[in-house]
């Protein structure tokens, strides 16, 4: 045994418990592989003030890691650095916690790198969790026309030109190691006496940049950085960060102002500064209009054309009745029926994905009921027709289920119903059988085992061939879902297959141990094991409720908040500004707890109970089987017995 780690594995972590332990996992393997042909290595594993769970996994299934918990969230290069630190290995790597490596990963990049004594960095092939190549695996120097061509998207146009695509080194051909320039920082390899000549990562990075930035001091230093095609990993890919958001657009591209600053000067310096923030100012307005469309487009659509088409209806019964209508007062009546409607389908599940139509017809229904009821109450003096507002009812049905029909098709329930391929021996299947079930139960399912076995079903899961048969099985049944059991599949297989049938409509995702979430895109799928009840409070009818109920206690609140505060129950109006303005709820669980689903920031526990059990069994009840009147009595009793208000925390 070396006196002396030949790597030092290092693992930044916040808050991916479920991600950390699959790459723990796979790194458990692959350091035994290491361990086999005569090398040593050590990991590390950082945590940023994770509040999931994350550091106790760590110390119960994996006591052989160095664990840094931090007393707060330092971010990635200040995390990277604390182990860096105190690691001794001759070699350090950087690993993202969304990452899966293969067992031979780090045996084949150590002999790569020890043949190439002037390497001082080195980076993998990159798939995502569908097994798509990621073109980040090998980067150029972000220079002032490589981001020009990189934000324009002129890259696209002649993805492996040297001169258009320098930004994701378009030239170099995918299974072809090279030098390259800029390393990943999901997978960054690099030489300790390299590290000690360069300097560690740059702290003014809290998150993105910093591998750019060290990749390119390595290079200044007289060392060379290298991609490696002799292996590859699964990256799953900003799991806590998601690309599109402004958070990611505000942290990124203000990192990449600090590397401007820092590596160029004079004009380049400025031209790639007015670019940086010319892209912030593009994305984020970008990612704005996306959020808006994403979240209001359709309604804002629907409520257009439901209005154009009262209006022509009433000017159709005025030329077929005779009537003259007053059309100014028209557009303001018909606008108040499309509000009805909009709020009345909403309400009812109907913008809920995916959509299902009798929710859409039970809105529309409500609607109408709810306008025939006003229409009663109004002056003779503004009464329409009943006979339009008859007409108007059957066109909102017909727009509603017109427009999702013909632009949003994908969106409608049975076009997402899950088709899942299962891959794992006979024994192993009847294992996850639950754990696949209780992620929501495809509506048909097969099976593929590593090796041919003579079995026809498990549990009325049809076994339809091997993994070699995996691309032929997909195509086949159409699957949408492929699960790969983690136990019986090296991690090398699983990649190879993603890789090998790599398609943007399949999720691939990993069971690890028996009773264990499946993990892929996303996160972590089968925690909550009652999904399919009914009142579950997470699901949408559920949430609706729970916010209905809030806003309308909130309301309630405001209007006696002083008549509260006289008799002594203080801060009840506060609380009632932050349910209705700031998204918090009024009742929560009795305490944060692992498994169940997350709530809004609660003003009251659910329950005050001293006894651990007690507790425990009634938030289970409380997510299983959501009423509203529960949370009326909560806070009724709050206020009957002076309860006092206090920030709970995320529940």
């Amino acid at each position: 045994m070396s006196a002396r780690p030949d790597l030092s594995i290092v693992i930044v972590n916040y808050n991916v418990e479920h991600f950390l332990e699959q790459c723990l996992t796979s790194v458990e393997r692959a350091v035994a592989r290491m361990q086999a042909a005569g090398y040593e290595a050590e990991v590390w594993v950082v945590d940023n003030r994770s509040v999931d769970g994350s550091c106790a996994m760590v110390r119960a299934k994996f006591p052989q890691v160095k664990l840094e918990a931090l007393e707060e969230n330092v971010g990635f290069s200040k995390g990277n650095n604390v182990a860096i630190r105190k690691s001794t290995g001759r070699w350090v790597l950087l690993l993202n916690p969304d990452t899966v490596v293969r067992e031979d990963t780090f045996v084949a990049a150590l002999a790569y790198a020890d043949a190439h004594p002037r390497l001082g960095g080195l980076g993998v092939p990159m798939v995502d969790g569908a097994g798509r190549y990621l073109p980040e695996s090998k980067r150029g120097l972000p220079t002032p026309w490589a981001s020009l061509c990189k934000i324009s998207g002129v890259y696209r146009l002649a993805p492996r030109s040297k001169r258009f695509n320098r930004y994701y080194f378009g030239h170099l051909d995918r299974d072809s190691s090279a030098p390259i320039e800029i390393l990943s920082g999901a997978f960054m390899w690099m030489r300790r006496e390299a590290l000690d000549e360069v300097g560690l990562l740059d702290e003014a990075y809290f998150m993105y940049g910093e591998d750019i930035d060290l990749s390119w001091r390595l290079i200044q230093g007289g060392w060379e950085n290298h991609y490696f095609a002799g292996t590859s990993i699964i990256h799953y890919k900003g799991e806590s960060t998601k690309k599109g958001s402004l958070n990611y657009v505000s942290v990124f591209y203000g990192a990449m102002l600090i590397f401007a600053s820092t590596h160029f000067e004079g004009r380049q310096a400025r031209l790639l500064t007015w670019l940086i923030r010319l892209a912030i100012y593009l994305r984020a307005g970008l990612a704005v209009v996306r959020r808006v469309v994403d979240r209001r487009g359709l309604q804002v659509a629907e409520a257009a054309v439901l209005f154009s088409g009262l209006l022509a209806i009433l000017k159709g019964y005025s030329q077929w009745s005779g009537i003259v209508y007053d059309f100014k007062l028209a557009a303001t009546a018909f606008a108040v029926y499309t509000g009805v409607w909009s709020v009345a389908v909403t309400w009812s599940g109907g913008y809920d994905r995916p959509w299902r139509l009798g929710a859409v017809l039970k809105g529309v229904a409500l609607g109408g009921l709810v306008l025939m009821a006003g229409y009663g109450l109004l002056p003779k003096t503004v009464q329409f027709s009943r006979a339009v507002l008859l007409l108007g009812t059957a066109w909102a049905a017909l727009a509603f289920w017109g427009l999702r029909t013909l632009f949003h098709r994908k969106g409608w329930r049975h076009a997402v119903r899950k088709r899942r391929l299962v891959v794992a021996s006979s024994d192993s299947l009847a294992e996850l059988l639950p754990i696949l079930r209780g992620a929501g139960a495809a509506v048909e399912s097969w099976a593929l085992t590593p090796e041919k076995e003579e079995v026809a079903s498990v549990e009325g899961v049809r076994v339809v061939g091997t993994v070699a048969d995996l691309e032929e099985a997909m195509r086949i049944h159409r699957v949408n879902e492929v699960v790969f059991n983690g136990r019986e599949l090296s991690a090398a297989a699983i990649i190879d297959a993603m890789t090998g049938v790599s398609d943007g409509g399949v999720q691939f995702r990993i069971a690890w141990e028996p009773g264990s979430p499946l993990i892929g895109p996303g996160g972590p799928e089968g925690l909550e094991g009652f999904v399919e009840v009914q009142r579950a409070i997470q699901l949408p009818d559920s949430r609706r409720r729970k916010r209905l109920f809030d806003v309308l206690a909130a309301l309630a609140v405001g209007l006696a908040s002083p008549l509260l505060r006289l008799s002594g129950r203080r801060g009840w109006g506060r609380a009632a500004l932050r349910v209705a303005f700031a998204g918090w709820t009024w009742v929560g669980y009795s305490e944060p707890r692992k498994g169940l689903p997350t709530l809004r920031m609660a003003v009251l526990r659910r329950s005050e109970s001293g006894d651990v059990r007690v507790r425990r069994r009634t938030d289970l009840a409380y997510a299983r089987d959501y009423r509203w009147t529960t949370d009326l009595s909560v806070v009724r009793e709050a206020l009957i017995s002076h309860r006092a208000i206090q920030r709970y925390g995320n529940n």
